[in-house]
């Protein structure tokens, strides 16, 4: 294999693993980064949008130094609409070519770009003849709850929902065909990280009811050590609940699989049951190297992703219905 092809590959396979983590207060706004000169940083903004017809769309916006170069900036986002292939196009730009206006709270990558103000989010990513606009009606308003900041050593991580939930208008031109409009409920979050991929966490289980009302997040991690930080639910309006841990059961396979997770309270009592109904995708960049995954994960480790659609129960509650993630550290 030709040195430049196998630099292509393994680059690319870095921003996979770096990507399929969770997607910091922001420097001059809410789209602002915090650059930070570490080998082993990265920033990352997450739009998700899950429309009506049941498309669900992601466009992640991201800066880091892991893998080949630094200030790497790179645009990537991922279609799935029933029915029909998954479109999942990226872009990789250097140093020169992204930045950000604080006047105007703008973070450009190339040719994507997303823009907040008072009167919501846009987000715009032309990619591979094709484009994804994101049109959020809600303006973000940060936030993070207590055990967001992940320490190790003098490395840390953080993580903060811009958009819990919003009405979201979806503008799809894939490849070779016309332009679709469709309606639905967004999210977005911001993740700031020094600690490298492989040490930040075994498993991260995520649910997001986004086309409320009602709207629900619920975000929990375990870390290698057992610890569990942040794990909490957070529904509609008010602070989030802070939770003390979780367990994950697995029923099946790979791609015929399904996940439960159940999250218990500070007083050990149940608190939330999120259950997988049905796989939308599973995503493992790492694994899917082969004998040349050994390069990659020492730094990125070999995460694998369950997204699923799901419900949330909580007792005396009734059941909601979102996107659930199931985050592995390898399997």
């Amino acid at each position: 294999m030709r040195r430049d092809t196998l630099a292509r590959g393994l680059r690319a396979l870095w921003v996979g693993a770096l990507l399929s983590l969770p997607g910091v207060a922001a420097a001059g706004g809410v789209l602002g980064l915090s650059y930070d000169s570490s080998d082993r940083y990265g920033e990352s903004f997450s739009f998700v949008a899950d429309t009506e017809d049941g498309t669900y769309v992601t466009v992640n916006l991201t800066v880091t130094n892991i893998g080949p170069g630094s200030r790497t900036g790179i645009c990537r986002a991922t279609v799935l609409r029933p029915g029909k292939a998954v479109w999942s196009p990226q872009t990789r730009v250097g140093a020169k070519e992204w930045s950000y206006a604080p006047t105007t709270d703008t973070l450009k990558l190339g040719t994507c770009l997303a823009r907040a103000s008072d009167t919501g989010l846009t987000v715009d990513a032309p990619l591979d003849n094709g484009r994804v606009t994101l049109e959020y009606a809600r303006k973000p308003e940060p936030w993070s709850t207590d055990g967001s900041v992940v320490e190790e050593g003098k490395d840390r991580y953080r993580h903060e929902v811009l958009v819990a939930g919003s009405p979201v208008k979806v503008t799809l031109q894939m490849p070779k065909t016309e332009a679709v409009t469709l309606s639905g409920g967004g999210y977005a979050d911001h993740s700031r990280s020094t600690v490298a991929p492989a040490k930040l966490a075994k498993r991260w289980v995520r649910f997001r009811a986004i086309k409320g009302p009602p709207y629900a997040v619920v975000l929990g991690r375990e870390g290698h050590g057992g610890d569990y930080a942040p794990v909490y639910v957070w529904e509609d309006k008010g602070a989030a609940k802070l939770l003390e841990s979780f367990t994950l059961t697995q029923t099946g396979a790979k791609e015929k699989s399904t996940w439960r997770a159940e999250l218990t309270d500070r007083d050990g009592k149940p608190a939330v049951t999120l259950k997988g109904t049905s796989l939308l995708q599973r995503s493992a960049p790492v694994e899917s190297l082969g004998v040349l995954s050994g390069l990659v994960r020492p730094v990125v480790g070999s995460p694998v992703t369950y997204l699923l659609r799901g419900v949330m129960e909580r007792p005396g509650k009734a059941p909601v219905d979102g996107l659930m993630e199931v985050t592995l550290e390898g399997e």
